[in-house]
């Protein structure tokens, strides 16, 4: 990284994931019914509460390198004027960072991993002391990377067109009920089929380690900064004698679903970017010509 950029990190925003013990804490209402009914469920509340203390000790040791920086609560972040830091920190996990990411898609963004002991974090470059690492030699051990994003717009039977969140990791196409097949026509490249399967994923090199790994059992990661995306389609039902053409390709330009079913379209795996799918909706997916800007590790 330039001295010139290294100079331009002054202004640091740091957003919290709220942990799992302070979010059950609050939803059971008192610590005895949370310590109850963590017994039923394998016992879980000592590793819960471990895992808290943890990550309040990130907190504090950000706090440590950025005296003069502003912590938030993700929740917060729909109130403040993201635009005027240099630096926007997630502190928690992969899905804690895309949805601080949507928000941060003008900023330089650093993913930084609360709880190493029970988190890989595929999506984040740091722990604490690495960022104090990098504070310390001026950021000149670090290099910006820039990741595609995918931009979604749904057309309605009734006219009514919206352009979705973008898409950083991976999108998730499926039928309202898990136990009813997804149903759509897909079209790349002047092929179309009409498939039938439990469900689709498009997903970047973000998220190539994720959901779809698990689909295939094996390796089928890529490059964060590869500038396509790729789909996937989930338990893709079999016809005899017939040849699937879009069952697992590659985008580097576009392709549409159009829905035959009432379905959703789910961005980065996050509850709060669910979009309605129903039949005779039309939804193009694209690479963006923009790029997310992530801070990451020099290695070697």
């Amino acid at each position: 990284m330039s001295t010139e950029k290294r100079k331009k990190i002054e202004s640091v925003l740091v957003v919290i994931k709220r942990t799992k013990y302070e979010l059950d804490l609050e939803s059971y209402g008192s610590l005895d019914e949370f310590k109850r009914v963590a017994e039923i469920q394998n016992d879980s509340f000592s590793r819960i509460y471990n895992s808290h203390l943890r990550q309040l000790q990130s907190r504090e040791e950000l706090k440590r390198t950025f005296p003069n920086g502003n912590f938030i609560f993700r929740e917060e972040l729909e109130n403040i004027d993201i635009a005027i830091y240099d630096l926007v920190i997630a502190l928690g996990g992969d899905n804690h960072f895309t949805y601080v990411a949507h928000h941060a898609l003008d900023n330089l963004v650093l993913g930084c991993n609360s709880d190493p002991e029970t988190s890989v974090g595929a999506l984040l470059s740091f722990h604490t002391s690495d960022i104090s690492n990098a504070v310390s030699k001026n950021w000149e051990n670090i290099r910006i990377e820039e990741w595609p994003r995918i931009n979604v717009r749904i057309e309605y039977p009734n006219g009514k067109a919206i352009e979705t969140f973008q898409g950083i990791s991976e999108i998730s196409i499926r039928n309202n009920s898990p136990d009813l097949t997804s149903r759509f026509l897909i079209s790349h490249e002047q092929v179309s089929e009409e498939q039938k399967c439990s469900g689709l994923l498009v997903y970047t090199g973000a998220g190539s380690t994720g959901w779809v790994m698990s689909c295939e059992n094996k390796d089928v990661s890529f490059d964060k900064q590869e500038p396509y995306f790729k789909v996937y389609c989930r338990e893709l039902r079999k016809k005899e004698s017939f040849q699937y053409k879009l069952d697992h390709f590659t985008v580097r330009n576009s392709f549409r679903l159009i829905s035959e079913m009432r379905g959703g379209i789910s961005i980065d795996s996050l509850a709060e970017r669910i979009y309605d799918f129903p039949p005779g909706a039309k939804a193009d997916f694209s690479v963006s010509p923009e790029r997310l800007r992530v801070v990451v590790q020099k290695h070697g």
